[in-house]
């Protein structure tokens, strides 16, 4: 893709509005997702990114869509981890409402496996 169809995609993304539809695709298309419901008078993009960027993750892509007539925005963050329940936590820490949330299934199931089998061995000493 050239630089100028880059533009071009971009700004025609820009000028149209998203759908809740393809609002809900976006869940497709990284390794994890996470939506956030925030009162339009809160919303703070740089309070957003420093507790993304505080738990070392890095956001891909951010769309918004306002609803409640304009009260809310929904706060679309594509993330580069596969594991976001620590974000989550520290979302959930700062008050913001999580909608919704998305990510690569086995991660964490494998994680708190291994945790769990830890655990019965230090129990069966």
């Amino acid at each position: 893709m050239s630089t100028k169809e880059f533009i071009k995609d971009q700004v025609e993304k820009f000028s149209s509005s998203l759908t809740p539809e393809q609002f809900t695709e976006l869940s497709m298309m990284e390794n994890s997702l996470i939506i956030l419901e925030v009162p339009l008078k809160d919303y703070t993009l740089t309070d957003i990114a420093r507790i993304v960027e505080s738990n070392n993750t890095h956001i891909t892509a951010l769309n918004t869509i306002p609803i409640s007539g304009g009260e809310h925005l929904l706060v679309s963050l594509k993330l580069d981890i596969d594991d976001v329940t620590v974000l989550l936590r520290s979302f959930e820490r700062f008050n913001y409402n999580i909608v919704y949330y998305f990510m690569k299934e086995g991660e964490v199931t494998d994680t708190q496996k291994k945790r769990l089998d830890e655990l019965i061995y230090y129990l069966e000493m």
